[in-house]
């Protein structure tokens, strides 16, 4: 079997669908401080299928409203621009890149449930840092996105990945580094160049370029600190993706940077289970 070059690989990606006019439009005005509450909206509203999927993701046991969020005008007030943001980048993703067959050593269902750990997980020690509410969200669809690079592995690329995963093939051996020796590029940068595709912020390039070794010193240290920490969370207790595969490395930096004791990180998320369960909504259409 002929090994597919980085160049074949990364083809792929230019064959991915982008997000709808819509949800390019929503993230363009989210990032513009011109732009007022109310543009949002009116984008949005511009879409039927998204406000319906934005409100059925508001009024979810996730998001825990009190009571029942029936308008844009009302969500936006409630929950602000960036959640509203959030909201349709995560739904247009998980849309955009189901895998349409299962994989040898995960289901389709394992892998979005780990991504939902690890995204839930990140707005988790958001909040305990004290992020302001607006800007949690942030978190959580960086922890969603971190390994969004594999779905293309498993696609178009399903034995040599499977080769590749197999514990049996160097076993302790970190499988990111093994990818990119026997590929030219890991899932991880392959991650962040679908990000890129989508014109998604830097910052979120950068965390899920680096969530499995962050180079930490810079603006955004927190945030990649979180999805590191929560993705080897989610691969210790198994939560998704079972029996995983090779070292998991964590960064000893990230205790000092999300002030955490490691002997309390069982405590910290202590929920996550139940949370993860809330947040499955995102994979029902």
């Amino acid at each position: 079997m002929t090994t597919p070059s980085k160049a074949d690989i990364i083809k792929h990606i230019d064959r991915l669908p982008g997000f709808s006019m819509t949800v390019s439009k929503v993230i363009s005005l989210s990032n513009d401080l011109r732009a007022s509450p109310k543009d949002l909206i009116h984008a949005i509203s511009l879409d039927p299928v998204l406000t319906a999927e934005a409100l059925r993701l508001i009024n979810s046991a996730y998001f825990g409203m009190k009571q029942q969020v029936s308008s844009l005008n009302r969500a936006v007030v409630l929950l602000g621009v960036n959640t509203i943001k959030n909201v349709a980048i995560g739904s247009a993703v998980i849309g955009a890149m189901k895998m349409r067959n299962n994989f040898k050593f995960f289901t389709s269902d394992q892998f979005w449930e780990h991504s939902l750990g690890v995204a839930t997980g990140s707005k988790i020690l958001a909040a305990r840092l004290g992020v302001p509410p607006q800007d949690r969200d942030e978190y959580f669809i960086a922890g969603l996105l971190h390994d969004i690079g594999k779905v293309i592995m498993v696609q178009h690329l399903p034995d040599e990945f499977a080769r590749l995963t197999d514990p049996a093939y160097r076993p302790g051996e970190f499988k990111s580094v093994i990818e990119e020796e026997s590929l030219g590029i890991s899932h991880t940068e392959l991650g962040m160049l679908i990000a890129k595709k989508w014109e998604l912020p830097p910052l979120l390039l950068d965390t899920i370029n680096g969530h499995h070794a962050p180079k930490f010193g810079g603006d955004n240290d927190r945030l990649k600190a979180a999805v590191h920490l929560s993705d080897w969370y989610c691969n210790q207790t198994e939560i998704g993706i079972k029996k995983r595969h090779g070292m998991e490395m964590l960064s000893p930096e990230v205790w000092d940077i999300l002030a955490i004791p490691e002997k309390k990180v069982g405590d910290v998320f202590v929920n996550l289970g139940k949370m993860v369960e809330d947040a499955k909504i995102f994979l029902k259409n």
